[in-house]
Parts: structure tokens; C-alpha cells; sequence
């Protein structure tokens, strides 16, 4: 059935850095519109029609999360897998061989294992790269240098884009014989994505590639399909778990796969998707238990879908906890999302917000029942991860928690005088909002706690550090939200997106809309990679890691429209592919 309000999707988030009453003046400064709205119209609550989870729990608890494991076998293939880099460094291999294969295991979901090695090599051929080390061989085709550009990139190395002239003539045009360089130009295409925003060579570049990638055809099904998937979307932003799985099967009908690898990479994958089914499991238990899908009708039962976020977020196994955790949150904001959006008077929820941001249960004294159910809920949950993370750490986190929550819901009031006003804000003015009420600083906000990755005194402090990553992974969040929720929000008559703003602002068409914040999309991803690149100099941060995996499940969930409040059979197949079906190689004349 098609949802009577289509809200503003999975949920929305945090941070305003004044007061309480700071922020509320702050946020009726914004609104610009002239009158208050009397909530006596929302007495009389419209009916909400959202579609049902097809992820029952029955269902749920009835899932295999055994799988038999040869510990032996899966030892000596880690061996094997291992084995090039040994070789590269006995000189048996090539820089070439040693980029590719660096590259086939990540894509192939093993990364995680293979850390320390991966972070060695690329070491030694960024020194090669600087001229520190000086080899024999010279490799410098259009596919070596645009990979070698975007794996050190891609670790947080500092690298030129000055390897793209050597690609170009005297008059500054790129040489007429890679236009025939299929596998250089995917390269330099996907090498294109990791470029800052002052790299204007690597723009040009993405250009080159683009148009010639979409003149070629090839009898290879391996190549064409690589073509078509890059050219939907590159690598960089795709969630590495869906990625890992459709990379497995490409992989299989490759001509020069290494067995070991595949093999390797299969077993690794339904290992790791077990333990997620047992999580998901304890996490749908959690759900049934704290009932808010049967006492509250108008919300979305999205467990599964909040399950599916938090694995594009952070999917290694050690990370159980976080993992856990972070689909409770999720579950959470999609839920008091829905109580914003489309059900609570602008009263109740100033109520609610209050009650949080005090941190008082005595406020629900004032709330109808139905926010007292959402309240307790939050409130039982933020207590029992905030105590973890104090067990753990031996840091207080719920003072952080419940602020990051305050300021979530303080932005969730501005979205609500919007819809009840009937007010359209500037583009400006509602991505200062609208990047705070996506919910990216509140799952990461708790995600730093969950992950347990460092233990600092001064928290609060420790987080500022990360301000740029969390903001601009939430900027992509929220437009790639925006993208997939808001044709039917426009035909509903919701006034507050980035495309209707857009529309309306500068009295355009939706599809002009959509190319501009597609365009601010990439702006975002270019401004995230600088600062990722400015805060993991020289070593691996698995928070760092998690923001910029926030991007990429943004992407995944409304790729092909709301993926979240509206899955289709599109993201269900998504779902079976990462969380529920093994992997099943085919036998093949590699095999």
C-alpha cells in the first residue's frame, strides 16, 4: 500500500552546539513563517499507512546460524592468501600483481583479515612511489598508476594527482590510445572518485573515462559487467558487504582467479553471515520484548531493515557489540522519527523533547501514552548502552548520549513547524537543519562508545576531532535520503526536502533539482575523503572507518528510492544477499 505520508526516511540526528533555549529561538528564527500553529487541528489524527515488515521474527529465529567450519582448511588458505606479499618482497612478484591483489582482497570482503599486511605493502610502494625505493622494473600503464592512486587513497595516504600528465600531450588532451584502454580507463575512472575538491586534473579524468567507458562494449562477462556496475556507482561508495558478495561471484568467472583467494573469500563470507544471523536474532528478541511495533500502529517495524544499516556500518565479527547496538539505535530513531513526522501535535513533542534533553522521567507525567512508550524505551536503552560503554571504558557516556539525542530531536521540531506551516525553507537553511536531523551524529555519536577503538578522558573533545567526517558522511546521508523519498514526498505536498527547497528557491524542475544535489553529493564525498585523509595518517581508525561506511549505506538504501520506509523487492533481495543466503559458487573451469 503506499505510505499516506512518505517521511523523511530512515530517521534524522544531532548536534546543535547552543543551549535549550538558545536552540529553540534558533530554530523559530529559521522557520520565517508568521504565524504559530494551533494544534487543534491534529486532534483528529489522520490514518498512516505504512507497508508491514516482510521480515517476521518467526522468521527471523527460524534462520540457520550455523555453519560448519573447517578450521584447518580455512587456516592454510589465510596462508596462501598471505603468500604474495612474502613474494613480492623475495621479488618473485610485481608491483602490479601486488596492487591487484591487494585489491581483489578487499573487494572480496577480506580486508579486515589482512590489515597489518595490506598497511606494509602499501607502505613499501608508497615508497617506491615518493622514490624512496627504486625498482628495476618501471610500471607505469594507465592501470597501475590509477590504482596505485586510489588504494593509497583509499588508506589515508597523501599522494599527487600529478600521475595524470603523464597521461596527456603538449596541447593538455589525454592520448588518443587509451580510449581503447578498457582497464586502464575503469581504473583512472574509479581512481577519479577518491580526488579532493581542488584536483582538477582527476575531474577532467572522471570525464575522459566516463565517456569512453560508455562507448565500449565487451564480449567478456566479467569486464562488461564491471563497466555497468562502476558507471552506476563506484566502488568507493558502496557498502562493502553487498559489494563483497557480488564481487565473490564476478571473481568466480574470472580466467586468472586464484583459487585459494576465492575459496577463502567464500568461506570468510558465510562465516561472518552467520554471526550475523545470531545477532540478528537476539536483536529480533530484543524487539518483540520491547513492543513498541504492537503498541504504537502508526510506526514502521523496520528491524531487519535497522539490522541491514548498522552491518553496512560496521560488519567485521569482533565488532558484536557495536553492531548490536547500533541497530537498537536505529530501530529507535525510525520509530520517535515517525512520532515527529507524522503523528505528534507540536505540544507533545515539545514535551518529549523536554522530557529527553532534562533527562527527567518525572516529565512523563505530562505525555499521552503513547509517548510514554517511545520515552521509556529510549530512555531503558540509552541507559543499558551508556553502562556498557562505562564497563568497558570507564568513561560515563550517557551525558553524551542523551545530549547527541536532544539535539536530534530539537532539529526533528524545526522539520515539524515546517510540515505543520506549510513552510518551505531556502536550501540553505534546511540543510543547516536537515544534515543534524538525518541521525548520522547520533549513530556515530554511539558508535564511538560502542566500538571501543581508543579510551579518552575528555570525550567530548575527543569527538571534535572527528567533526568534518561525521558531518560530511551525514551530508551524503541526508541527501541521498532526500533523493530517495522525495518524489513522493513533492506529491504529497511535503515542503521540506533538499529537492523541493531547491525547486522551489529557484523555480526549477525536480530533475534539475536532482542534478544539482547529486552534484552537492559529490561536493560532500570530496570534502569527506580530504578529511579522512587528514586524520588516519599512518594507521587504520575503525571510527573513521564507520563514518565513512554511513555514506556508503546511504547510497545502498536509497539508490532505487526509500529503501527504508518503503523496501521493495530490490532492497529485500539486498538483504538476502548480505544477511541470509551463503554464497554459492558455481563450479567453473577455474574450480
Amino acid at each position: 500500500m503506499a505510505l499516506y505520508f512518505c517521511q523523511l526516511a530512515f530517521s534524522q540526528s544531532f548536534n546543535f552546539t547552543c543551549n535549550f533555549k538558545q536552540n529553540r529561538q534558533y530554530c523559530l528564527s529559521m522557520i520565517k513563517c508568521a504565524s504559530r500553529t494551533d494544534d487543534s487541528k491534529d486532534n483528529n489524527r489522520l490514518p498512516i499507512y505504512y507497508q508491514p515488515t516482510v521480515w517476521s521474527h518467526d522468521f527471523i529465529q527460524g534462520l540457520d546460524a550455523k555453519f560448519p567450519i573447517n578450521m584447518k582448511k580455512a587456516k592454510e588458505l589465510e596462508k596462501k592468501v598471505m603468500a604474495i606479499n612474502i613474494g613480492y618482497e623475495n621479488g618473485n612478484y610485481s608491483v602490479l600483481q601486488l596492487l591487484e591483489h591487494i585489491d581483489d582482497i578487499e573487494r572480496l570482503g577480506l580486508g579486515y583479515r589482512f590489515q597489518s599486511e595490506i598497511r606494509k605493502a602499501l607502505d613499501i610502494i608508497i615508497s617506491v612511489n615518493e622514490g624512496h625505493i627504486v625498482l628495476e622494473e618501471k610500471e607505469d600503464t594507465l592501470h597501475v598508476t590509477s590504482l596505485r592512486f586510489r588504494l593509497l587513497r583509499e588508506h589515508g595516504y597523501y599522494v599527487s594527482q600529478d600521475f595524470v600528465k603523464t597521461f596527456k600531450d603538449i596541447d593538455g588532451n589525454f592520448m588518443e590510445g587509451l580510449k581503447t584502454d578498457v582497464k586502464g580507463l575503469i581504473s583512472l575512472y574509479e581512481a577519479s572518485y577518491l580526488a579532493f575538491e581542488e584536483e582538477k586534473d582527476m575531474h577532467e579524468a572522471r570525464l575522459f573515462s566516463i565517456g569512453h567507458l560508455l562507448k565500449h562494449s565487451t564480449q567478456e562477462i566479467a569486464a562488461s559487467e564491471n563497466i555497468d556496475r562502476a558507471l552506476e556507482l563506484p566502488i568507493y561508495r558502496r557498502m562493502l558487504r553487498l559489494e563483497a558478495q557480488w564481487y565473490i561471484n564476478l571473481y568466480n568467472m574470472r580466467n586468472d582467479a586464484n583459487i585459494p583467494l576465492l575459496e577463502f573469500a567464500t568461506l570468510d563470507f558465510n562465516m561472518v553471515q552467520s554471526t550475523h544471523k545470531r545477532e540478528l536474532q537476539e536483536l529480533s528478541k530484543w524487539w518483540k520484548d520491547i513492543g513498541l511495533a504492537s503498541k504504537l500502529s502508526f510506526v514502521r517495524d523496520r528491524i531487519m531493515e535497522c539490522f541491514f544499516w548498522s552491518v553496512g556500518m560496521i560488519f567485521e565479527p569482533q565488532y558484536h557489540s557495536c553492531r548490536v547496538g547500533l541497530a537498537k539505535v536505529a530501530s529507535l530513531i525510525t520509530v520517535i522519527d515517525d512520532i515527529y513526522d507524522v503523528y505528534g501535535t507540536l505540544n507533545e513533542l515539545e514535551i518529549f523533547t523536554y522530557a529527553i534533553k532534562s533527562w527527567d522521567k518525572n516529565a512523563m507525567k505530562d505525555m499521552p501514552e503513547y509517548i510514554q512508550v517511545a520515552f521509556l524505551a529510549l530512555y531503558d536503552t540509552i541507559i543499558e548502552l551508556g553502562s556498557e560503554s562505562l564497563v568497558d571504558q570507564g568513561e560515563d557516556a550517557i551525558p553524551i548520549l542523551v545530549k547527541a539525542w536532544g539535539e536530534l530531536l530539537e532539529a526533528f521540531i524545526v522539520e515539524a513547524k515546517w510540515a505543520h506551516q506549510k513552510c518551505t525553507p531556502t536550501l540553505k537553511d534546511y540543510m543547516d537543519n536537515a544534515w543534524r536531523s538525518v541521525s548520522g551524529l547520533v549513530l556515530l555519536t554511539h558508535g564511538y562508545f560502542l566500538i571501543n577503538h581508543e579510551i579518552k578522558k575528555d570525550v567530548a573533545k575527543s569527538l571534535e576531532n572527528y567533526h568534518d567526517i561525521m558531518k560530511y558522511s551525514s551530508i551524503i546521508f541526508r541527501l541521498c535520503n532526500d533523493l530517495g523519498t522525495s518524489s513522493d514526498e513533492i506529491a504529497q505536498g511535503k515542503t521540506a526536502n533538499a529537492i523541493s527547497c531547491y525547486m522551489h528557491e529557484n523555480g526549477v524542475s525536480e530533475d534539475v533539482a536532482r542534478e544539482y544535489i547529486e552534484a552537492r553529493i559529490d561536493e560532500a564525498w570530496m570534502k569527506l575523503i580530504k578529511a579522512r585523509v587528514a586524520c588516519s595518517r599512518n594507521y587504520e581508525n575503525p571510527f573513521v572507518d564507520m563514518a565513512i561506511n554511513l555514506a556508503r549505506i546511504s547510497h545502498c538504501t536509497y539508490q532505487y528510492g526509500d529503501g527504508h520506509g518503503a523496501p521493495d523487492a530490490r532492497a529485500k533481495n539486498r538483504v538476502l544477499s548480505v544477511i541470509i543466503k551463503p554464497v554459492q559458487i558455481k563450479e567453473t573451469e577455474n574450480a
